[in-house]
C-alpha cells in the first residue's frame, strides 16, 4: 500500500475513535480490489489500532530492538512511553507506516 493511501486511512482513523464505525464507513474503494473482504477488514483494523494507540502498545519487538531498528534513542522511547514527551504526529505516522508495511508483507 502506498503511503498516500495509508496517510488518508490513518488520518480518518484518528478522526473517529470507534473502530466499527471507521471500518463500516469506508465503503468500497478501488484499492480494495486487490484484497479479500477479510483482509480489508484486517488492514483497516490494523491501521485504526496503529493510529489510536501509542508506540508501546503497537510495537511488536522489544524496546531495545525498536530503538535499533528505527534509530530512536532508548531515552526518547522511554519518554514517549511514560508520556513525558509526545512524538510528533508525522514521526508516529511514519513509524506506524513502516510497522504496517512489515505486517502487510508478512503474508
Amino acid at each position: 500500500m502506498k503511503f498516500e493511501l495509508f496517510k488518508q486511512l490513518y488520518s480518518e482513523a484518528l478522526e473517529g475513535k470507534n473502530l466499527e464505525l471507521y471500518v463500516s464507513e469506508r465503503g468500497w474503494q478501488e484499492w480494495m480490489d486487490d484484497y479479500s473482504q477479510e483482509k480489508i477488514k484486517d488492514i483497516l483494523n490494523t491501521i485504526h489500532t496503529l493510529a489510536n494507540n501509542n508506540l508501546k502498545n503497537t510495537r511488536r519487538v522489544s524496546r531495545a530492538e525498536f530503538s535499533r531498528r528505527y534509530h530512536i534513542p532508548i531515552r526518547t522511547l522511554e519518554d514517549w512511553e511514560n508520556e513525558k514527551r509526545t512524538p510528533p504526529i508525522y514521526v508516529k505516522m511514519l513509524i506506524d507506516y513502516v510497522q504496517f508495511t512489515d505486517y502487510l508483507n508478512k503474508d
